[in-house]
């Protein structure tokens, strides 16, 4: 399996993407600090697979991105740390994962498609029309 990793700065774009992608038949996980803070203090495990027609609704519906105010240190180390402990059940490298947890630790908002190989240049093709900042395929 491939890994694409989309990188968004806004929500709208962000909610774009993962409809479009959910109507070409693609998964993907959705992360930003609000889930992943979340995540981190619920007793289940593993990342959040929105399914098409489904998402949080503080992923989806926001007009314009929120300004989310920064926890103590303490608590934003612990969610930056939650969201490479996700990168790395996807296996992507190390390097990567550093990047990707410095861009989160400043707001970033990802979209990440598991998908075949062969449709790899079609996810991308999405998130970047989409307007997704960066995308990178890995595996």
């Amino acid at each position: 399996m491939t890994t694409i990793v989309g990188i968004f700065d806004n929500a709208r774009d962000l909610d774009k993407a993962v409809e479009r992608l959910a109507r070409a038949g693609f998964e993907d996980t959705v992360y930003d600090e609000v889930i992943v803070e979340g995540e981190a203090g619920s007793s289940g495990g593993g990342p959040m697979v929105f399914a098409p027609g489904y998402a949080p609704a503080m992923v989806w519906g926001r007009p314009e991105p929120e300004a989310r105010p920064k926890r103590a240190d303490h608590g934003q180390h612990a969610i930056v740390e939650a969201f490479k402990a996700h990168l790395a059940e996807y296996h992507l490298p190390l390097e990567a994962i550093h990047s990707y947890a410095l861009n989160f630790n400043h707001n970033g908002e990802f979209v990440l498609v598991k998908t075949k190989p062969d449709r790899a240049a079609e996810a991308m093709q999405i998130l970047r029309a989409c307007g997704a900042t960066k995308v990178d395929r890995h595996g």
